[in-house]
């Protein structure tokens, strides 16, 4: 797989095209996005679990032991809140955030050129929100009638884990680098 990032200046760009061109190559269709409507909205989501210090892992556990007493204690039928799916590493495609690493143990994606650690610039996943959890979906979404319209809007699917493209942040012409996951 290979992903080709092209900069350009907001300045530089002009009218939106009415017919979007295809690309002249493509190895498999479900790597191509369908069309869909694009929603942006600003979201916090907080580092993996694993990475966090050991003093505030414990603390999260805590924190999710009394919140399921809590709810087995008010017979509440709703999943409880946990750090893992509710807080941090926000499902779905997004711009920026933090790197999952739930198949496999962290590792480093640091720049070829000069060494930086390249943080995440693009995340993309074939779903958009867990509907067992709902914590990320948007509103307007969370009816059962419209989850396998919404949870897919865009029809790729890159196996059973993310791709992320990773960029220097020293020097956005440095090469880029994927992880997947």
């Amino acid at each position: 797989m290979d992903v080709v990032l092209k900069w350009r200046r907001s300045q530089d760009i002009g009218a939106v095209l009415s017919e979007q061109p295809e690309p002249l190559v493509v190895g498999s269709p479900e790597c191509v996005p369908r069309p869909c409507d694009l929603h942006p909205e600003q979201i916090v989501e907080h580092e993996y679990l694993g990475l966090l210090p050991e003093d505030l892992q414990e603390a999260i556990a805590t924190w999710e032991e009394e919140r399921l007493e809590e709810d087995e204690q008010e017979a509440k039928a709703d999943f409880p809140t946990e750090y893992s799916s509710d807080l941090s590493l926000a499902p779905g495609w997004k711009v920026g955030g933090f790197a999952t690493w739930h198949l496999t143990d962290p590792r480093t994606v640091d720049c070829t050129v000069c060494g930086t650690s390249m943080p995440p610039l693009l995340t993309a996943h074939h779903v958009e929100w867990d509907p067992a959890s709902e914590s990320w979906a948007p509103l307007e979404d969370r009816r059962p009638d419209l989850y396998r319209h919404v949870i897919t809007p865009t029809g790729v699917y890159l196996g059973r884990g993310y791709l992320r493209v990773h960029t220097c942040p020293t020097d956005a012409f440095h090469p880029h680098r994927l992880s997947f996951q």
